[in-house]
């Protein structure tokens, strides 16, 4: 990425398409989406203010597994918080509450906080306000994303309320696309947020990567 595009923070799912593939098999309803994208978003801005300040005081070959076992620390303690506020998302959120420490964003967080441009960007931006921004745009894609064929899909509203049942609003009584909750439903209907995002980017004069 050249420095004049560097400033520019592109929404991590729509133009990088960083974890795609879990967001498609979490994103089914609004519950599981949101408490993803929440623990995604969490997990990348802790790392993002942690890791500049741990690679000061750990020696070179020790910092890939004192990272390592940092971010799966915090999906850790990520998946206990969900599991002790809602048993059923957290079962619907499966292996992909462990995930999370490997996940493309907080990967994308640890290579920010390394990168060599040191702490602001060319633009004066900083590395964790890059990484904070980010993540909000990733949660609130997921959000959008999960609602969006949720409602399509099976014409309901699955709210992330505590609990071992999660309420769930009805607005039609048969499913009115139900392919859009399967996984190839899921890559087809992103395919067109993507494409429809990138229209709005370039006709706004950015380049997405």
């Amino acid at each position: 990425m050249s420095e004049r595009r560097e400033g520019f923070i592109p929404n991590p799912v729509l133009a990088g398409l960083v974890g795609i593939c879990p967001l498609i098999a979490v994103s089914r309803n609004l519950a599981e989406a949101a408490a993803y994208g929440l623990g995604s978003a969490f997990c990348a801005i802790v790392l993002g203010a942690v890791a500049p300040p741990l690679r000061s005081v750990v020696a070179d070959r020790l910092q890939a597994p004192a990272l390592l076992a940092l971010s799966a620390s915090l999906a850790l303690v990520y998946a206990f918080c969900v599991l002790l506020y809602s048993p059923a998302i957290a079962a619907g959120l499966w292996v992909y509450l462990p995930l999370l420490a490997v996940s493309g964003l907080s990967l994308s967080a640890l290579r920010r906080s390394a990168s060599s441009l040191g702490r602001f960007g060319p633009d004066g931006q900083s590395r964790l306000g890059a990484i904070t921004l980010e993540a909000l745009l990733f949660l609130l894609t997921a959000t959008l994303v999960g609602s969006a064929r949720e409602l399509i899909g099976l014409g309901t509203l699955t709210l992330p309320v505590p609990g071992l049942s999660p309420a769930r609003l009805v607005f039609a009584d048969a499913a009115p696309l139900g392919i859009l909750v399967s996984p190839a439903g899921g890559f087809i209907f992103l395919g067109f947020v993507v494409a429809a995002y990138r229209a709005i980017v370039g006709a706004g004069g950015r380049k997405s990567p």
